[in-house]
């Protein structure tokens, strides 16, 4: 189905903070939105980290937020690892090998993931 305007039953409401199952034996990923451009993710967390000899490396870039909880993220470039707190995103380009090193073991870290193609002549990032 196309949807071109704003029409009755199109909008759809997410609630980031429901449905976290009880029972989190792995990472949930959950898709929310897939189109062709973009793709955007609930990551559920509760002490969860990425094996210490896998690393993502992907092909689109991402863009991620913790909108609930906490985590860290580790680089295989040497770099210093990034601790992430509720409203904290990171910026992560395609290819930046990257793994979740530590998140809240007791509590739920909720983030928003959105990846996009890898396009460097439109990007526009506020300075640091």
């Amino acid at each position: 189905m196309t949807i071109n305007k704003c029409q009755p039953g199109s909008l759809g409401i997410q609630d980031m903070f429901s449905d976290i199952p009880d029972n989190l034996p792995e990472e949930l990923f959950q898709t929310l939105i897939n189109t062709s451009g973009v793709r955007i993710e609930r990551i559920l967390s509760r002490g969860h980290q990425t094996p210490p000899d896998e690393w993502y490396d992907q092909h689109e870039d991402e863009w991620v937020m913790v909108i609930q909880g906490a985590a860290e993220l580790a680089f295989d470039d040497g770099r210093l690892p990034v601790r992430l707190g509720k409203g904290q995103s990171i910026y992560l380009p395609a290819h930046c090998r990257h793994r979740v090193s530590w998140t809240v073991p007791d509590k739920n870290t909720v983030w928003l993931a959105v990846f996009f193609p890898s396009d460097r002549n439109d990007l526009s990032m506020p300075p640091e």
